[in-house]
């Protein structure tokens, strides 16, 4: 007898994901997230979360009333994750800070990069701010310090201050045996810097190119010579103009006297992009940018 089952479609002949498949939180799955909120259907909440990304979770959060919000913090009390706080809007954000708890969200901003967790810091109201400061170590808050020191929305405010460094005398299995060895690498980077005795530097090595070259080959000499260097004290807008126009993917911030200091990374040059143009769009608009969390009638009112 013929087998009346459809013949499985090859893999070439399978259809590519569309982009609303891509992104995991979508209009739906809000609404059965509020839904199972409402009915305490835990399971229920905890299957979809699980499926969303960090910054999805920080959309839901933002999408959510205040009691529907609360529920859902507190049901991810035990495993929030850190890497939610910097997505959020600040508003909202001190409203999550509030519930979770200052030595919930101290904990939290330890484990996060020095970046992230600098702009977690400057952005909540003072008295909460306060609180975190006094809870966080002395190394973080002496961090907190420098970075404040420098003007808002600035390029020394934006960089991160956990980055590679070696000498110009070193060779590649120098550097890979510090990098296996050292406890205090940045979670994520894509470039060593190269830097004279003065720590400036003087050239980029692409971590691919080292991972590539034998162990005796000098660092100096797989170097990329001059880089683009972003002072400290430049605004925001310049550095998100200069990785567009030299297609950069990391750039190092230096001091006045031209010795490293941080990087900046292109995930944090695509967060500077988005929130100038949100801000060109509400201005537009008449709207500022905490009136989208307020009541619905004021909003639509103004």
């Amino acid at each position: 007898m013929a087998d009346d089952a459809p013949e499985a479609k090859r893999p070439e002949e399978e259809e590519a994901p569309q982009a609303e498949d891509l992104l995991g939180l979508s209009p739906e799955l809000v609404r059965q997230i509020d839904d199972a909120l409402d009915g305490g259907e835990v399971a229920a909440v905890d299957e979809a979360i699980d499926k969303l990304h960090y910054a999805e979770f920080a959309n839901l959060i933002e999408q959510l009333s205040d009691e529907q919000r609360g529920k859902l913090i507190e049901r991810m009390r035990p495993r929030f994750d850190p890497d939610v706080l910097p997505e959020l809007d600040d508003s909202v954000r001190d409203d999550v800070v509030k519930q979770l708890g200052t030595s919930t969200v101290a904990r939290a901003i330890v484990g996060m990069d020095s970046d992230d967790a600098l702009y977690v810091i400057d952005r909540l109201d003072e008295p909460l701010q306060r609180d975190i400061l006094a809870a966080i170590p002395k190394a973080l808050r002496d961090m907190h310090e420098e970075h404040v020191a420098f003007p808002e929305e600035s390029a020394g405010r934006l960089m991160q201050r956990d980055f590679v460094a070696v000498p110009t005398f070193w060779t590649v299995g120098q550097t890979i045996d510090f990098m296996r060895e050292t406890s205090v690498l940045p979670y994520e980077f894509y470039v060593i810097f190269v830097v004279d005795p003065r720590h400036r530097p003087v050239g980029i090595v692409p971590l691919s190119r080292v991972l590539r070259s034998q162990r005796p080959a000098l660092m100096s000499a797989l170097m990329e010579d001059n880089p683009i260097t972003v002072p400290a004290t430049m605004d925001q807008e310049e550095v998100a103009y200069i990785f567009r126009q030299q297609d950069l993917v990391s750039a190092p911030v230096v001091d006045a006297a031209g010795r490293l200091i941080g990087v900046i990374t292109i995930d944090d040059v695509v967060d500077v992009i988005d929130e100038e143009a949100e801000e060109d769009l509400l201005h537009l608009g008449g709207v500022r940018e905490d009136d989208l969390y307020a009541t619905v009638v004021d909003t639509i009112r103004t």
